[in-house]
């Protein structure tokens, strides 16, 4: 057959999204168990997950080096037995800490699950967090920290943050290198004592799910024994921006300035989220957006920029990202501002609008495709306490939404005034 080049293939709009949805399971000591059982290969991912990220932390790094000390030792296994372990066994082993959630995630064969939940078992209920690995962590990542520190992109998104949520708010708090030298083991073991429990965890498996994959889990972690009844308590949380709204931070030598522009905005929970996330596209969210044919590809000040609408737990946030030469900093916020200012004044055209719909779309569809991705999309509507009827009414809002719904979005939520601005290198 002979292909036909000079026109594209035929497409059609996406009428509804079918996804595939959790089961919710209880182990005999009360932990929720959600299963995704999808995919043909046999194998599975198992995601413990604990109330214990930066919200629940009283000094700095307590939450993140928690968690990351979980690869380094164990009452019977040493850092370099687990990770001879996990390699025997073909397996991979994560850990990750946010703003309110801890990770430790399992990938394995299920014919080795057993051994491997053991490893775990023992990781999640005994890390020894030795003075010799602590050590040895807390160096490389203090190294790690100031070189960070030394990128004008760091700065600009480290100060954009505390301008926007106060420094005495867990989204805005950040680490300073004197925090690394006064972090102590007795705060990581009090903290990975108080939070790593079954009484705060929850576990999501996604892949091939085996018969027998629930009473293993019940036979590690099911027993009472690592049941503690305590109350969750958050950390200082109180939210203040800040009163200025520019904040230039000057490096000498920069040869590009990073730029942060945004605010605080609404979360998932809030009515306009959806529409907001349609704007946000039509404006800096994909390749052929607002902000990237303007200042990238016409005015040439940066190789790319961006803009996203963020959903926390306890609130949204918008910015605008990039790096662009030194010299166009003013300039480049001025075009920023021409691009409000259209969405404000004039609406998109439709031939404009469906191609962001369609990309949403088709998004949405590369979002939920595999186990594991599936896995994704059930955490982010379960965070926030939603059902998988957002994920319809999402597709509901963005086939639906009209331009004169998002110019009055703009009107309401993109005004020159309202936005934080930091510039970390020459202004």
């Amino acid at each position: 057959m002979k292909l036909d080049r000079k026109n594209p293939p035929p497409y059609r709009q996406i009428e509804k999204i079918n996804i595939l949805q959790a089961k919710k399971e209880v182990l005999f000591n009360g932990i929720p168990v959600y299963t995704i059982h999808a995919g043909s290969q046999d194998i599975v991912k198992i995601d413990f997950l604990f109330h214990a990220g930066t919200w629940y932390q009283e000094k700095p790094l307590v939450a993140l080096f928690t968690n990351m000390m979980l690869h380094n030792g164990s009452k019977n296994y040493s850092a370099h037995q687990i990770a001879e372990t996990l390699d025997f066994y073909g397996a991979q082993m994560f850990v990750n800490a946010d703003k309110h959630r801890a990770f430790l995630s399992l990938i394995s064969l299920n014919r080795h699950l057993e051994k491997l939940l053991l490893l775990v078992e023992d990781i999640l209920k005994t890390s020894l967090f030795s003075e010799k690995e602590f050590d040895i962590l807390r160096n490389k990542e203090k190294q790690r920290f100031i070189i960070e520190q030394s990128k004008v992109s760091t700065l600009a998104r480290t100060k954009f943050n505390e301008v926007l949520f106060g420094t005495d708010h867990p989204y805005g708090r950040f680490a300073a290198e004197q925090d690394y030298n006064n972090l102590k083991t007795e705060q990581l073991k009090a903290f990975f004592q108080r939070l790593y429990n079954g009484s705060n965890c929850e576990i999501i498996i996604a892949g091939r799910i085996k018969t027998n994959t629930l009473s293993l889990l019940d036979k590690y972690f099911g027993q009472n024994d690592w049941v503690k009844k305590q109350k969750l308590i958050s950390a200082k949380n109180i939210l203040k921006s800040d009163s200025e709204k520019k904040h230039i931070i000057n490096k000498d030598g920069a040869v590009q300035s990073a730029l942060r522009m945004g605010k605080i905005m609404v979360n998932k929970l809030h009515p306009d989220y959806l529409g907001l996330q349609v704007l946000n596209t039509v404006l800096g969210g994909y390749f052929g957006s607002r902000l990237m044919s303007n200042i990238r590809e016409d005015k040439g000040y940066t190789y790319g920029i961006g803009s996203a609408l963020m959903s926390l737990e306890k609130v949204g946030f918008f910015v605008i990202m990039s790096e662009v030469k030194a010299e166009v900093s003013k300039d480049t916020i001025k075009e920023i501002f021409f691009e409000f200012d259209k969405l404000r004044n004039e609406l998109i055209p439709v031939e404009e609008l469906n191609l962001v719909k369609n990309f949403m779309l088709g998004e949405m569809l590369s979002s939920i495709d595999g186990s594991f991705a599936l896995a994704e999309a059930f955490k982010s509507i379960h965070f926030f306490g939603l059902g998988y009827d957002y994920f319809d009414t999402v597709v509901n809002e963005i086939k639906t939404i009209t331009p004169e719904k998002l110019n009055s979005l703009a009107n309401k939520y993109l005004q020159q005034d309202s936005m934080y601005q930091v510039v970390a290198g020459k202004y």
